[in-house]
């Protein structure tokens, strides 16, 4: 069956870091490599319409942010899998700090984001969900509860 993984966090919460080690054989959406959604929204229908395994890599923080994938996904027949990245905003802080270059964004951009996250729920069109977090610079990966 066909996956599209769908990452919800804030900044610096290893989103990217987890789709790269853990699905790195997705085609991988990223809004921050894209730069515009059309750009986005091409890529993302061209790798429907090729039947690959999908990874999201944006923060989606809110449902409405997620129904955009969720809806086309389900469409297509594709199995939707949450992994919602703990985001507990000291530690993205942190993690930002340690940043350099573009990739370090402003502090005000993930506290933003931060106060818009919403848990996501199987009653979004969710088929599996897993809460991710860092343990000892590894990912501990759980089923959502």
């Amino acid at each position: 069956m066909k996956n599209m993984a769908i990452m919800i966090g804030i900044q610096a919460s290893g989103k990217s870091t987890f789709s790269k080690k853990r699905l790195s054989d997705y085609t991988r959406i990223n809004l921050d490599t894209l730069k515009t959604r059309n750009k986005e929204a091409t890529e993302l229908l061209r790798a429907l319409l090729a039947e690959e395994d999908i990874v999201i890599d944006n923060t989606n923080p809110a449902a409405s942010d997620r129904l955009r994938y969720i809806e086309k996904a389900k469409k297509n027949g594709y199995k939707i899998v949450g992994y919602f990245m703990q985001s507990k905003l000291k530690d993205c802080l942190e993690r930002n700090e340690r940043r350099t270059g573009t990739e370090r964004i402003i502090n005000k951009a993930i506290a933003a984001t931060s106060n818009k996250l919403e848990m996501p729920s199987y009653e979004e069109g969710f088929d599996e969900l897993y809460f991710v977090s860092i343990v000892d610079n590894d990912f501990v990966v759980e089923e959502w509860r």
